[in-house]
């Protein structure tokens, strides 16, 4: 399956703002995630958005889905953010789901355990729930913000979660980059749809 192009946008020194397109790309979900990303200056200005389908969910979404939701072992365990592969116990909590950003452009794989080059996290991650009435599809957001402690041209961002003591990353999102100044804000928002 091919994705369809994402628009991006960001404003240039002058403040106008440049539109373009990215191309297609292939669909490595079978889970249907929108991914929105924008930057704001230190005064709230918006300057740069990144809109469309997420790039992909790593192998450690598909290993918690096995344990976490079918209630069955995975073939390969998850591994965590220094690469090690744990033997986890299926059907227990997770917990700490942190949002991250990062610099590193390498393209997103199904195999990374970790960010690129991660700069910022945020642990205040708010998931907002799936409405049970009115609605055709089961549809809910993961939205963080994360607050530059430099200047950053951000290129990528994903979630991670806490399972005993490791923590794995579920998702990475790689894309254009959006610079942001010192003390600049990069708002995320996960849409996870299901119908």
């Amino acid at each position: 399956m091919i994705k369809e192009p994402v628009r991006v946008r960001f404003k240039n020194k002058k403040g106008r703002w440049i539109e373009g397109i990215s191309e297609p790309q292939i669909d490595q979900n079978h889970f249907r995630i929108w991914l929105n990303v924008k930057a704001y200056d230190p005064q709230g200005n918006l300057t740069g958005e990144r809109d469309g389908p997420a790039n992909l969910l790593t192998n450690q979404f598909a290993a918690f889905v096995q344990q976490q939701i079918l209630n069955t072992d995975c073939a390969n365990n998850p591994k965590d953010t220094s690469n090690t592969s744990r033997n986890t116990s299926t059907g227990t909590a997770t917990s700490s789901l942190t949002g991250r950003a990062g610099t590193n452009a390498t393209t997103a794989a199904v195999t990374d355990y970790a960010l690129g080059t991660e700069t910022e996290t945020q642990a205040s991650v708010t998931v907002n729930a799936n409405p049970t009435t009115g609605t055709t599809s089961g549809t809910f957001t993961v939205t963080f913000t994360i607050t530059a402690s430099a200047d950053r041209a951000y290129t990528e961002v994903g979630l991670t979660i806490v399972k005993e003591t490791w923590t794995f990353l579920l998702c990475h999102d790689v894309f254009t980059a959006l610079n942001v100044s010192n003390t600049g804000t990069l708002a995320v928002t996960y849409t996870f749809t299901n119908s």
